[in-house]
């Protein structure tokens, strides 16, 4: 077993795969990334400024199923790219992707019915697909974040300023990231920090960052 310093190490870089896979997977989900791109701090939280669907509109149309389950697999990507580098990851890092998660895929299906069961099992197995697939971008996209020095944390959008309690950050904006997926043949659909769209722009204000 290593040091507790060797463990915090590891951790805050673990963190930085967690926001890379968030990132390479909407992506190629073609669901929009924001302008402030990622974020890390030397405690092991991170942000990833990515679109993805809210709970509490209820409306069961194929657009918002669809919505949904693209939104579940990115939810679930993180922490699965997370581990992959750092097993010893506590499972309560994934809470609240795996609370939301769970909260989108009640508005389809009853809860722990076979069919609920089905599809969160399904949706998972979809994103370890992806994150194995897509796994050079990922990584590729961590280390450059990791390269980045630390410096004083930047102003985000008021909703998403709470991600951290540090002073100090390392940042990549959404260019940058762009920049890392040009070498790997995908192109990111960026948008403002502010805009309320999701990948499809006749929903609105359905969205928060991940």
């Amino acid at each position: 077993m290593g040091t507790f310093e060797e463990f915090t190490q590891q951790y805050v870089e673990s963190a930085a795969y967690h926001e890379a896979t968030h990132e390479v997977i909407c992506v190629v989900l073609k669901i929009p990334i924001r302008e402030q791109g990622l974020h890390i701090d030397t405690r092991a939280c991170g942000l990833a400024l990515t679109f993805r669907r809210s709970a509490g509109d209820l409306k069961n149309d194929p657009i918002d199923i669809h919505e949904r389950e693209q939104s579940i697999i990115l939810l679930n990507a993180g922490y699965i790219g997370q581990v992959r580098v750092f097993p010893d990851v506590p499972i309560e890092d994934s809470q609240d992707d795996r609370s939301l998660a769970d909260a989108l895929l009640s508005e389809m299906y009853e809860p722990n019915s076979a069919a609920y069961q089905a599809a969160k099992y399904s949706l998972r197995d979809k994103a370890e697909q992806l994150v194995t697939q897509y796994w050079p971008v990922i990584e590729a996209l961590a280390k450059e974040l990791l390269a980045k020095p630390w410096t004083d944390r930047v102003m985000l959008p008021p909703a998403s300023m709470g991600w951290s309690n540090d002073v100090t950050e390392k940042s990549m904006d959404a260019q940058e990231v762009q920049e890392i997926l040009t070498q790997f043949g995908l192109t990111a659909i960026i948008r403002q920090d502010d805009a309320g769209s999701y990948a499809h722009p006749i929903k609105e204000n359905k969205n928060d960052a991940t």
